[in-house]
């Protein structure tokens, strides 16, 4: 009797034991994820993303899970892995139709289109938006409907070119009572969707209170709408000023970035000083050791630099020649001397230019010759590449800015960043390398 009573109290402990291993789990994991959002809204998404995998690894609930992979497929949507993106917000919206959490299926639908938009996947992403859509209806959340018809315009019925439908689905944003920044962006792009269907004054009317926004870059691409428009109505003094204004604010907009960047750097700074207060007891005790070390490297590294210098100044001579001779070659065609022109000054005069095909082709052919047949070794590798695309390779391979080229197409900045990642993930099927553009351009 003794004995059964033994084994009952200590199976008793075991289950006790059990459950609060369970308990300490699952609020480590809540702890981390909490950590993850609070990350995610410092914008340090490196760090935020190791949260979130870590708590997912903790968490046996289908609620916490949910949120854990809606916020991760968010990051990996930043950081452009739009496949895995998508597979784990389809993971949360089936973790979400378990709980019945409507509220989360919403934006775990309206994530969904976020992503295959970023892949030009557009009737999914209309399916996804839809689904959004009939729940923020359904539960009457008319913060949500405000914001799904201000992306559905922008980012779907724009990117399609459906200008009217885009500019009914911003204007029902706005109804529903959009502020700050999402008013200011809806503004912006009401005003450049009626300079798109050459309704100048309306479009203008938008875009001035669109001026209003703190941020540089909704004001940098204003300037830029205004100074298509001045062009258009052949008024060159005001063209100049808003050419001004948004140099002002392209800079100002780079800024910001930097200053976006500048948390991620003093978080990682806190870091390395813990790091560092521990391992300078070690440092110090190694010194001696270091010092001898020191002494031997910094002969042999004198004369490695001195080497080094040599070889670096016989390249940079190497390079300056090649450089010389390309620009005596392609200084004859119209395409390169615009583009040169629009990089070394952007005025009225450098941009107001006529290119036609012939000036392309010419130009195509220049730089096959300067780079050995390099049109010809890029159809070869990449056959679904069109006109256009051979166009834009070629002045990247001739390393001309994305400013100088977008201008060139006649196209917004950030439009022409999406249309490189399409060429690169689309024409070129390079989803998983992980070089830039201009990278695998210079490859070639």
């Amino acid at each position: 009797m003794k004995t059964r009573f033994t084994i009952i109290i200590m199976l008793a402990a075991v289950m006790l034991a059990s459950c609060d291993t369970l308990t300490k789990r699952q609020q480590r994991a809540q702890s981390l994820y909490e950590e993850g959002v609070r990350l995610r809204e410092m914008r340090l998404s490196e760090e935020a993303t190791q949260c979130f995998l870590e708590a997912l690894e903790l968490a046996d609930n289908n609620e916490l899970a949910g949120k854990i992979k809606d916020n991760l497929g968010a990051m990996y949507n930043k950081h452009q892995l739009f496949d895995e993106a998508l597979a784990i917000h389809r993971e949360a919206l089936a973790d979400f139709k378990v709980t019945g959490d409507s509220t989360a299926m919403m934006t775990a639908y309206r994530n969904c289109g976020r992503v295959t938009k970023s892949m030009q996947l557009f009737p999914e992403t209309k399916a996804y938006y839809d689904s959004a859509f009939q729940i923020a209806t359904l539960i009457n959340n008319n913060e949500m409907i405000a914001d799904l018809n201000l992306e559905m315009g922008r980012d779907y019925y724009m990117e399609i070119g459906d200008y009217h439908k885009a500019i009914e689905c911003v204007s029902l944003a706005m109804d529903n009572g959009l502020q700050g920044n999402d008013l200011d962006i809806a503004n912006m792009t009401l005003g450049i969707l009626y300079y798109y269907i050459d309704e100048n004054k309306v479009a203008k009317t938008y875009l001035e209170k669109a001026l209003h926004s703190d941020r540089a870059g909704v004001r940098m691409s204003v300037y830029q709408t205004l100074y298509g428009i001045a062009l258009n109505d052949e008024n060159l003094e005001m063209a100049m000023d808003y050419e001004e204004r948004f140099l002002e604010n392209m800079a100002l907009a780079e800024k910001e970035n930097n200053s976006d960047n500048m948390q991620r750097i003093k978080a990682e700074y806190g870091l390395k000083a813990q790091k560092n207060e521990l391992d300078s007891i070690h440092r110090t005790k190694s010194l001696k050791l270091y010092l001898i070390i020191a002494a031997i490297l910094i002969g042999g590294l004198a004369i490695l630099l001195v080497i080094r210098k040599r070889i670096a100044d016989h390249k940079i001579n190497t390079l300056e020649k090649e450089l010389r001779m390309r620009d005596k070659i392609m200084l004859s065609n119209k395409v390169f001397v615009t583009a040169k022109s629009l990089g070394e000054h952007l005025t009225t005069e450098t941009m107001n230019f006529n290119i036609d095909d012939s000036d392309w082709t010419d130009f195509i052919s220049l730089t096959d010759l300067v780079y050995d047949g390099f049109s010809q070794r890029l159809l070869k590798a990449f056959p679904r590449l069109g006109k256009w695309d051979i166009r834009i390779c070629c002045l990247t391979k001739n390393g001309f800015s994305n400013q100088v080229i977008s201008i060139l197409l006649d196209t917004q900045t950030d439009s022409y960043y999406k249309r490189k990642t399409r060429i690169k993930q689309l024409k070129m099927d390079l989803n998983d390398d992980e070089r830039s553009f201009e990278d695998i351009i210079n490859g070639i």
